[in-house]
This record gives C-alpha cells, sequence and structure tokens, in this order.
C-alpha cells in the first residue's frame, strides 16, 4: 500500500473516529472540495481545523505547526493514529479551553449535551495480536 492511500483512509478513519466520539458530521476535505488548502477533515464546527497524520514516526511539533498555519483564525488540531493504536489529538494547551468550548457546543448540537463513547474497538489490534503496550513514563526502580 503506497503512503498517499493510507493517507486518504487514515482521514476517513479520523472523520468517522470525530463523528463517533465528538458527534456531528465528518468527512475527508480534499475529495471534496480538492484544494491543497482545505483541511484533511472537514467537520460540521467552522471554528476546528483537523490536520490528520496516520503514521508510525514523525514529529507532532512539525505536524502542530502544519496545523496551526493552515488553520487561520480556527482551532488547529492534529489527530495521530499509528497501527494498532487509538486516535490521539495533538493540541496546544492555550487553545484546550476554546477547543472544550466548542466540543461542548457541538455535543450539546448533536445530542442534547451528551458525548458518545468511544468507538468500540477502536485502536484494538487484529485478532490474535497482542496490543503494543505504551512506554512507561516511570520505569520501576
Amino acid at each position: 500500500m503506497n503512503s498517499r492511500s493510507k493517507g486518504c483512509r487514515g482521514e476517513r478513519d479520523a472523520a468517522q473516529a470525530w463523528s463517533s466520539v465528538i458527534g456531528g458530521q465528518a468527512r475527508r476535505g480534499r475529495q471534496f472540495s480538492g484544494s491543497p488548502e482545505s483541511p484533511d477533515v472537514v467537520i460540521d464546527n467552522p471554528r476546528i481545523h483537523l490536520e490528520v497524520k496516520r503514521t508510525e514516526r514523525g514529529n507532532l511539533y512539525t505536524w502542530l505547526d502544519q496545523a496551526i498555519a493552515d488553520a487561520g483564525q480556527k482551532i488547529p488540531v492534529v489527530l495521530h493514529r499509528r497501527n494498532r493504536r487509538e486516535w490521539v489529538l495533538v493540541v496546544r494547551l492555550t487553545d484546550a479551553p476554546r477547543l472544550a468550548a466548542e466540543i461542548t457546543e457541538t455535543a450539546e448540537a448533536v445530542g442534547g449535551g451528551q458525548v458518545s463513547s468511544a468507538v468500540p474497538g477502536e485502536g484494538l489490534p487484529p485478532s490474535g495480536e497482542e496490543p503494543e503496550q505504551p512506554a512507561r513514563l516511570f520505569p520501576d526502580g
């Protein structure tokens, strides 16, 4: 599989995960508008810019810088996932209060204030494989 098709699949997967967890509509950005300036994932909330990274390696600060540059006045957010891992959200701490308010507003608009649970089975390895263990911040001893 080439990296372009993996990126497209990652964007579709991220859009589905965002909708399932946060609520509202989400879809791949470039497939509909065709513009290089369009976000990776277009969501109902026009005040959030999503950058998707579906890769095993990379630099989260480089990704965040790209999201910041592309976001304009929107809140820059990076969604990242490695193989057999859950989606993680990367956002500047200073943007966290605005993002929380926007997510709350979205949840109230689509679900009466209830944020749905995580996507069932999301981040779990395929059957028969052992899950990857997270790195320990403070190893014993």
